[in-house]
């Protein structure tokens, strides 16, 4: 296994995270059937094999992660790991609730002390929970008396954003992104990590594989791949993706949601080799091909560029259709797309399509000419709202 170095102490830790979000279930969907005997076999397979950063979440598979995580931890093999767990914005609604939560996390978890603890999907929709209820302030303390050992926050909001959120507070250390080749301008992105690089928080990286649809492409993807095998080039999709991560030196940890043991023994296998974070010039013109042709298969052509906001009713434009082309994708492929859901059903109302009026002020400054009104029909129709 190799290791990169994560907090102010420069604590090392694998460079592949576990993420228990998509443990084996009998349904295979990230729901509450979860096969503990097999998660315990993984993720203990996992720490024998040099993993050391074991990242779940109240929600999780119904909120059952933690306490599996917990269970499958005993026999001494908390002691050979960080956990990173997270408080659930949505969930605070007076000041007493963040300790409650907490407290509930280390008894599930088994655990005095929470190694990395974060606030969960921060966005725009809840900064006003995380000020009216001091939770930043609250985890300084929980930091203070030791009953934290890393404070930091998982992200999905716009770049802008993210610079005001880590201006917030010198104090944090660490931040988690979406981030693999098909999203690097997504959200926070690129921009984001070279930010929080610089102001020297360390970064966390989940969805390196887009819920798993890097790791079995389809269409013109899948056509680019078997060109270059018959050219004698072998590339590995899984191999590739994760490589284009560990090649940006300044990311810490690569969280992989993995449902199978074949996809644990794959990717400890990429996580251990010697050219584990090392792409060719070959390969970055390979991925720089399947960024194209990624861009090309969404149903909404957005660039992200924000032209079309503020919307003056509140909808976050690029957001909805963010999360609308992410759920094309994974249902196309067949993938559990629930988490493009759930995110969407989290924002505010007023942000969500369902608000859209139709007024058109969008569409009149929109470089692409996009039929904005037109999609938010099909986004309300697609989340069901």
């Amino acid at each position: 296994m190799n290791y990169r170095t994560f907090g102010k102490d420069k604590r090392k830790v694998s460079v592949l995270g576990f993420g228990c979000m998509r443990l084996p279930t009998t349904s295979g969907k990230t729901d509450g059937t979860v096969i503990e005997k097999e998660a315990k076999r993984m993720i203990r397979r996992g720490i024998d094999a040099g993993i050391n950063y074991i990242d779940t979440a109240k929600v999780y598979h119904e909120c059952r992660s933690e306490s599996i995580v917990g269970n499958i931890l005993k026999d001494g093999y908390r002691e050979k790991v960080l956990i990173a767990t997270k408080l659930p914005l949505w969930d605070i609604k007076n000041k007493n609730d963040a300790d409650r939560i907490f407290d509930e996390q280390r008894r599930d978890l088994k655990t005095d002390h929470i190694d990395v603890y974060l606030l969960h999907n921060i966005q725009r929709a809840y900064w006003n929970i995380i000020q009216k209820n001091n939770l930043i302030e609250w985890g300084r303390k929980k930091k203070e008396s030791g009953e934290i050992s890393y404070f930091g926050f998982s992200f999905h909001d716009s770049y802008d954003f993210f610079v005001d959120v880590i201006d917030e507070y010198d104090g944090w250390d660490f931040c988690q992104l979406q981030y693999n080749y098909v999203c690097e301008s997504v959200q926070a992105g690129r921009l984001g990590i070279n930010y929080a690089a610089k102001r020297g928080l360390s970064i966390v990286i989940m969805e390196p594989l887009l819920g798993g649809c890097l790791a079995n492409p389809l269409g013109k993807m899948a056509e680019l791949f078997e060109w270059n095998q018959h050219e004698g080039r072998n590339y590995q999709p899984v191999d590739l993706a994760l490589r284009w991560i560990w090649d940006q030196p300044e990311l810490s940890v690569v969280l992989s949601g993995m449902s199978t043991y074949k996809q644990l023994e794959q990717n400890l296998n990429i996580a251990s080799r010697k050219d584990y974070g090392k792409l060719n010039k070959e390969e970055h013109n390979f991925i720089m091909h399947l960024q194209r042709v990624y861009d090309n298969s969404l149903p909404i052509k957005c660039t992200k560029c924000r032209y079309c906001m503020p919307c003056p009713d509140g909808v976050d434009i690029p957001l909805n259709f963010e999360l609308y082309n992410n759920h094309f994708v994974m249902t196309q492929m067949k993938k559990d797309a629930a988490i493009n859901k759930i995110m969407y059903n989290s924002m505010p109302k007023n942000q969500k399509a369902v608000s859209c009026v139709k007024c058109g002020k969008c569409e009149k400054i929109c470089p692409q000419k996009l039929p904005i009104r037109d999609y938010m029909k099909t986004i309300q129709s697609a989340f069901n709202s």
